[in-house]
């Protein structure tokens, strides 16, 4: 069997790059039978052909694999995004993760009427048009409804809380988890609603989703290492629009109104992006000759949600 070719940005070299990037590996057929990223692309082949050793999956693969493609990005956060985009588009037959989820779902936790007594009970509803709801009384991304409400359970495991007044446990009189001394006791009156509803709060609180906290589109700027190159993502309301090599290529009109559907994985990955202290963040000014305005260091969003 004869080695694959190797192509970087749709040319032929000799090796793959030991840079990062996206990497596609071919068979007889356009559609790459798997994508990848990584900050060594050379590397993370070494790794595939060692696991071809002990895994039939991963000999199946290498087996068939004719040429192998690669795009160099700037560094991960390109390479995730792309690689996100890339798998959700072209579904590779060896990538078994990172599909898109049709109808994902959050927790709600609605507010108690005016007189403010009663307990919390939280909600799993759908994202309308699949964005994040405005407001601070969300938690969690979910691809599917019973992954939301066996977070749900989990948590009420975890901390206490009880599974009948959150609406998780039908009956009356104690819940089950109260027999078995998993409940405060919410449900026999021996905890008030007031300190059960506070510790519902602060058990989802890592879970909140982080508002986007602008009023208009941000890019990310990353270097290349030895400043070879640099990536400029353009992200609106934790949509990823677009990746630009420099600033002249970016579009000159406003991002629309109505983004594209939310994708949860791409919402994870700038979440992630954002956090990190050393990404620098301009703010996106659209005209004639966009521009790019630095905008100061600091803390944005909550802490990413379980579940994911």
């Amino acid at each position: 069997m004869h080695p694959p070719e190797y192509f970087v940005n749709e040319q032929l070299v000799d090796q793959p790059p030991n840079s990062p990037g996206v990497y596609r590996l071919y068979g007889d057929g356009p559609t790459p039978l798997y994508i990848g990223k990584s900050l060594h692309i050379a590397r993370r082949l070494r790794e595939h052909a060692r696991e071809a050793e002990s895994s039939a999956r991963h000999q199946r693969l290498m087996r068939s694999t004719r040429r192998i493609d690669c795009t160099l990005t700037a560094g991960d956060i390109g390479a995730q995004l792309l690689e996100n985009l890339e798998i959700k588009r072209d579904m590779p037959l060896f990538n078994r993760r990172q599909r898109r989820a049709r109808h994902p779902v959050t927790v709600h936790v609605p507010r108690l009427p005016a007189a403010g007594s009663g307990f919390l009970r939280p909600e799993v509803t759908a994202l309308a048009d699949d964005s994040l709801p405005p407001g601070a009384s969300h938690y969690g991304l979910f691809r599917q409804r019973r992954a939301a409400e066996d977070y749900l359970i989990t948590l009420a495991r975890r901390c206490g809380l009880c599974q009948r007044v959150l609406g998780l446990d039908r009956g009356r009189g104690p819940c089950f988890a109260y027999q078995l001394g998993q409940c405060l006791g919410a449900c026999v009156g021996r905890e008030p609603a007031k300190k059960h509803n506070l510790r519902l709060l602060a058990a989802l609180a890592p879970a909140q989703l982080a508002a986007w906290p602008w009023q208009h589109a941000i890019l990310l700027r990353e270097d290349a290492p030895g400043n070879a190159h640099t990536d400029w993502h353009l992200v609106h309301q934790w949509h990823h629009l677009g990746t630009f090599p420099s600033l002249r290529h970016l579009p000159r009109r406003a991002p629309a109104a109505s983004p594209p559907a939310l994708d949860l994985d791409a919402y994870r990955i700038l979440l992630r992006a954002f956090r990190q202290p050393e990404v620098q963040r301009y703010a996106y000014r659209p005209d004639s000759r966009p521009r790019a305005v630095p905008l100061p260091v600091a803390s944005h969003g909550t802490v990413d949600p379980a579940g994911l």
